[in-house]
This record gives C-alpha cells, sequence and structure tokens, in this order.
C-alpha cells in the first residue's frame, strides 16, 4: 500500500515535494515538546513515532486529494506548520502523512477595512514585519513568534505577550478557510465582517482544534495601528496578594496595559535578578502602548497604575528591567545550550484560574510538583476581570541514558502531578499552549462528560475515519 500512496502522493504534488527519507521523518517528527527533544538525544531516537510520508503543499487545491487519498486507505493527516508547538501536537503517534503548509505565504492587507488576509504557512514574525512597514500591527506576539505559523497561532488558540490590550488570536480572527476531513473547503465568515447574529460562530468549532477537524489554510485578521508609544513600569511588592490587588483594581478601573506579568519571588530573582528580593514579596512589570497624538492618555495611565501600586505598598523599581525583558524576550523560547551542556531541563505549564483561586492553585500544584529533583516556581500574564493565566516553571537536574531514562519518567510524573492538582483545585489545564499529548488524558474532567460526548460526536461527524492528527485533544 505505501508504495501506491506514495504514487499517488507524487501525482498530487510533484515526486520532488514527497519524501519517505527518514532524515525528513527524523526533522517532522518532534516540535518543540520537551519530551520529544529529550528522547531525540539518545541512540534510541529511531524506535519512535514517525510519520511515513512527508509532503509540501505548493496551494490550497492540492489539500482535498491528499484527503481523499488518506480516507481512502484511512491513513492519518499531521497538519504541519512552524513546529514550534510545546505539546506535542504534531508527533504523528500512528504514522501517517505529515502535510507542511509554510509555502502558503499569501498576505493581503485591506487597509480600509483594517484587516489583513493571510495563509496558514506565513511565519508570525514575517506578518508582523509586513504590516510595521505598513503602520500596522497584529499585536499578537508570542515568545514563538519567529518560529511558528499563523495557521498554528489558529489551530492552537494561542496568546502574545501584549494581549492585555490586544487580545489573544481568537479576538483577531474573523474569518477562516478550512478543508474539512473530506476535503470540502470552507469559509467560516466570508464577508469578514466584525459581527454577525446569524448563529454560532463557526470560528469557535475549530480555532483551538489542532488539526483534528480540519485543516486551516487561510485566516482573516483585524489589525491595528502600530504604537508610536511603548513605556515601561516595574513595582516591588511586599505580598503576592497585594500583587494580585493591584492588577485587579487597574483594570476595574479600565486601564488596559500591553503587557502585565506578576512574578512570585524565586522566578522575579531569576527573570529580573533581584537578588535581595524577600520570600513573600513579588514583582510586577507594566507596558503601556500609546500614539504620540495622545501620549497625555497613555502618561495618565502610567500614572494612575503607579498610584494604584504604591498604595498596595510597593515600592517603584523604574522602567528598566521591563524594558530589557521585553527587548530579550524572544531569546527565551529555545533551550539555553549551556543548560544543555548542564542537564538542565526546564519546561511551562501554563494553566488558569479566577482571582479567588490563583493563590491557592499555584501553592496546590507546587505541592504537587515540586520534589528534590524539580524546582518550581511561577509568573501571572494574561490578566482579565475574572482571573488569569498562571505559568508553573519546573526545572529538574537530570538526564536519560540508553539504559534508563530517568529524565523522561520525571518528567512526565511531574506534568501529571501538576494537572492532577490543577483539576482538583478549580483550575483549567490550559490556558494557551494547547492540549497535544500530555493534557489530553484530562479533557473528559476538563470539560465535564457531557460535553466531552459532544465534543467527540462533531470529531466523528466532521472525519468518520479518525483520519485528523489522531490522539490529540484526547479524543
Amino acid at each position: 500500500m505505501k508504495n501506491r500512496v506514495y504514487t499517488e502522493l507524487t501525482s498530487i504534488v510533484g515526486e520532488q515535494n514527497v519524501s519517505i527519507r527518514e532524515a525528513d521523518k527524523i526533522a517532522y517528527g518532534r516540535d518543540a515538546f520537551q519530551l520529544k527533544i529529550m528522547q531525540y538525544r539518545l541512540p534510541t531516537i529511531l524506535q519512535q513515532p514517525f510519520a511515513d510520508y512527508i509532503v509540501w503543499v505548493d496551494s490550497v487545491d492540492q489539500i482535498p486529494p491528499i484527503l481523499k487519498l488518506a480516507n481512502e486507505h484511512k491513513i492519518p493527516i499531521i497538519p504541519y506548520g512552524g513546529g514550534a508547538g510545546v505539546n506535542g501536537g504534531i508527533v504523528a503517534l500512528t504514522g501517517g502523512i505529515v502535510i507542511d503548509l509554510k509555502r502558503l505565504i499569501r498576505i493581503e492587507i485591506n487597509e480600509e477595512s483594517n484587516y489583513v488576509l493571510c495563509q496558514a504557512g506565513v511565519i508570525g514574525q514575517h506578518l508582523e514585519d509586513y504590516l510595521n512597514e505598513r503602520g500596522y500591527t497584529l499585536g499578537h506576539l508570542p515568545s514563538s513568534l519567529t518560529t511558528s505559523c499563523i495557521g498554528g497561532f489558529a489551530a492552537t488558540r494561542s496568546a502574545g505577550a501584549l494581549s492585555s490590550l490586544y487580545g489573544k488570536i481568537e479576538d483577531m480572527i474573523l474569518d477562516l478557510e478550512v478543508v474539512l476531513p473530506n476535503g470540502r473547503i470552507i469559509h467560516t465568515n466570508p464577508s469578514c465582517v466584525p459581527r454577525k447574529a446569524t448563529g454560532p460562530n463557526f470560528n469557535e468549532l475549530f480555532v483551538g482544534s489542532e488539526g483534528t477537524f480540519g485543516i486551516i489554510t487561510d485566516i482573516c485578521l483585524s489589525i491595528k495601528r502600530n504604537p508610536d508609544i511603548r513605556e515601561f513600569a516595574g513595582f516591588l511588592f511586599p505580598t503576592l496578594s497585594a500583587g494580585f490587588r493591584a492588577v485587579k483594581k487597574i483594570l476595574n478601573l479600565g486601564i488596559k496595559p500591553s503587557i502585565i506579568r506578576l512574578y512570585e519571588s524565586v522566578e522575579a530573582r531569576m527573570v529580573y535578578h533581584i537578588e535581595d528580593i524577600g520570600k513573600e514579596e513579588s514583582y510586577l512589570t507594566l507596558t503601556f502602548d500609546g500614539f504620540n497624538e495622545t501620549k497625555e492618555i497613555t502618561e495618565l495611565q502610567k500614572k494612575f497604575c503607579t498610584e494604584i501600586c504604591l498604595k498596595e505598598g510597593a515600592k517603584d523599581m523604574g522602567a528598566e528591567a521591563g524594558r530589557i525583558w521585553y527587548e530579550n524576550r524572544l531569546n527565551m523560547y529555545y533551550p539555553n545550550p549551556q543548560y544543555i551542556k548542564m542537564n538542565v531541563l526546564a519546561d511551562t505549564v501554563d494553566v488558569v484560574t479566577t482571582y479567588d483561586n490563583l493563590e491557592n492553585l499555584f501553592n496546590k500544584m507546587k505541592e504537587a510538583m515540586q520534589s528534590k529533583k524539580v524546582n518550581v516556581m511561577a509568573h501571572w500574564s494574561h490578566f482579565y476581570l475574572e482571573g488569569g493565566s498562571m505559568y508553573l516553571i519546573f526545572v529538574m537536574l537530570e538526564k536519560d541514558t540508553e539504559k534508563d531514562q530517568r529524565a523522561s519518567r520525571l518528567y512526565k510524573e511531574t506534568w501529571m502531578k501538576g494537572l492532577k492538582a490543577c483539576i482538583e483545585n478549580g483550575g483549567s489545564i490550559s490556558h494557551h499552549h494547547g492540549i497535544g499529548i500530555f493534557r489530553g488524558d484530562f479533557m473528559e474532567q476538563e470539560l465535564g462528560p457531557g460535553t466531552f460526548e459532544i465534543f467527540k460526536g462533531i470529531k466523528k461527524m466532521l472525519d468518520p475515519n479518525g483520519i485528523m492528527n489522531p490522539g490529540k485533544l484526547g479524543l
């Protein structure tokens, strides 16, 4: 069958655009999922599951016949963008066909209506550069900006560093072009209007679906004027609770800093080099975007936020630390080579909860995850009127060997303990990194049995042969 499938794939996209080379299978076998990175360092790398075929498409029209072929032979399909995800969302668990979308790079801007049409393979930084040259921004700047694709932003329901002002990816999407598992091409809002009351919003069916409901190929996104001003501020609070109170007061006044990041003492010491920070203290960094014509508004926002923080007992730490973090934030996405040499492994677990549970959830998850070999720290970002997202970062000094994969075992155990504690203590298991492999085991608990049955029913209706990215989202 493989020879027949290979022949049919080459007839669709050309022989030069289909690979069964081992090197290509390995290259497309992982994303930035730390467990896969660990496994790739071992001599047993070839024992990992890989796709059977790697396919590069030049146009959307080539995708439907590939899906028809996959349905005929019951072959899994794995959509692939930049490979920058952190949850193993593109790992071919049972073989199949990887469809690389990075040649789908058309961009068209509608300046009169403030939106851009962008194909799924465009790298985030390339779109931002294109918009900046014309005086605009998407406002979606995740840490993976230089390596992740626009289609991946939508497929994983991602959030960027400036989300407190500009929103998350779902707030920017007006329309999606999707190739359904049966090969049909649909649009969720072809007129790209900002809102309509014509039944459910079908964007929401595919945003965050991680390639399990179809392949996102084109996106219409709202754009904003690029700010002229970006101001920074930093504050050291006597307690974590004081920091949370300040953030809530700022948002309740309708003030929207572009960045709000609150750090507990351990991570604040590491990120901002505040060596004398007390154990109970916390550090808040704020960023304010604005325009030359209305710079007084930006100044007033910063003034009001400063007053709120000082009333909560904070010390004004100035702007420099926040500016340095912002300018270097993208350097933190890939593991530091020095850490790899030292066998230091770090990963993040992003969860979300309400204000009344933020500290409790941190304490419960830290208690569950921390051990003699695992250190845990945290910061909070992507705040809302109701609560916020928490990044738990765990660091372990351990490594795998060919005979004893103890680091992988400890890594899995730490993740599972953290997610279990999250569910049991009122949190949601992912804010913006998606689900991928690990978190899928908790999806029924997360959604509830009734909703999870509906979720599986939608999957069965759209993808009766189960070809689309199997094993992800708990499906």
